[in-house]
């Protein structure tokens, strides 16, 4: 048997009106990026500024701002020697979204989680495409009373997904939940980030990059896993996984936590991981799933289809402090 039981998965919501001072980058490939070196653990406060206490939302660490520039990381085509990146404070959540969390705002669109792959609360929501990930991100965002950071179009409600065109309803009233298109809607390459927005959203490849390497951006002391080199203490890959999903923050040895250094689990392993960055026509995804061994290096970067919904693709949160 693996794990040493499954940590409760807490829900990352806002425990404070705090607004958001984070960089700017605009839609595409951001031109500067998060970095960090934060504390994991749980849920508490932390110095605002003007000596006001601000809550880090439960289910979340604090990653504080971090500069990238000068000597490159072996291996990473994000953390290269002739990039200089900023990277916005940010509190990301400590788990993959879950199966119960997303399914709080949005319907699975076609497939959906079966036992034979993993169904439950507590885990990682999968057969999520990359458009599902960006509306329950705006419906979060607007549940925990944060301004939406996503928008499609120019009209005054254009953060509202609801009204999106293309959008998936299911069900009536306050009953109603949502999800993106399932095949491709060319309409939705259109949709723009609104980097000074408080809102929860997918990080950026190198604010993806950056959590799994646990805040550490120089060139030593790299591990090859997110939080070890050695695969199996931090993953669930081919050879543990039973060919299936786990439960989020599930130890993959007995008694050993996987968290990697930030308090993060999962950033190797159990799903990949969309990610806000394009690649064509493509989105990144990162992180290896539940089948294969070197797709969860850190270093490793995948892409697929904006509308692909995939029993190896889920997606991680975090939004700018």
């Amino acid at each position: 048997m693996y794990g040493g039981g499954a940590l409760v998965a807490t829900s990352c919501s806002n425990n404070s009106n705090s607004s958001n001072n984070g960089d700017g980058g605009g839609s595409g490939t951001p031109t500067s990026q998060p970095e960090s070196g934060g504390s994991g653990g749980s849920a508490g406060g932390e110095q605002g500024g003007g000596g006001s206490q601000q809550q880090i939302p439960a289910g979340c660490v604090s990653v504080p701002v971090k500069n990238f520039g000068g000597t490159a990381i072996t291996d990473s085509e994000v953390f290269i020697g002739s990039r200089n990146l900023s990277l916005p404070a940010i509190y990301a959540c400590d788990h993959e979204v879950t199966q119960g969390e997303y399914e709080t705002y949005c319907a699975f669109g076609g497939l959906s989680p079966s036992s034979a792959l993993g169904k439950g609360t507590n885990y990682p929501a999968y057969y999520v495409n990359w458009c599902d990930a960006i509306v329950y991100c705006n419906l979060k965002s607007k549940a925990d009373g944060l301004t939406p950071c996503y928008k499609l179009g120019t009209s005054t409600d254009a953060a509202d997904v609801t009204k999106w065109t293309g959008v998936v309803k299911h069900g009536e009233g306050a009953a109603a939940k949502y999800c993106g298109p399932s095949n491709d809607n060319t309409s939705w390459n259109g949709i723009t980030c609104d980097w000074t927005a408080n809102g929860w959203r997918l990080p950026t490849e190198a604010e993806w990059e950056m959590l799994a390497r646990g805040g550490n951006l120089t060139n030593s002391n790299q591990t090859t896993y997110s939080g070890s080199n050695t695969i199996g203490d931090v993953a669930w890959y081919t050879t543990n996984s039973g060919n299936k999903t786990h439960e989020v923050k599930t130890n993959k040895v007995e008694n050993k936590d996987s968290a990697n250094s930030l308090g993060l689990y999962d950033m190797s392993g159990n799903v990949c991981e969309w990610v806000w960055n394009p690649y064509n026509s493509y989105r990144y995804d990162r992180g290896g799933s539940w089948f294969g061994v070197d797709y969860c290096r850190i270093d490793n970067k995948e892409f697929n289809h904006s509308y692909n919904q995939r029993s190896y693709l889920g997606f991680r949160i975090v939004r700018s402090k």
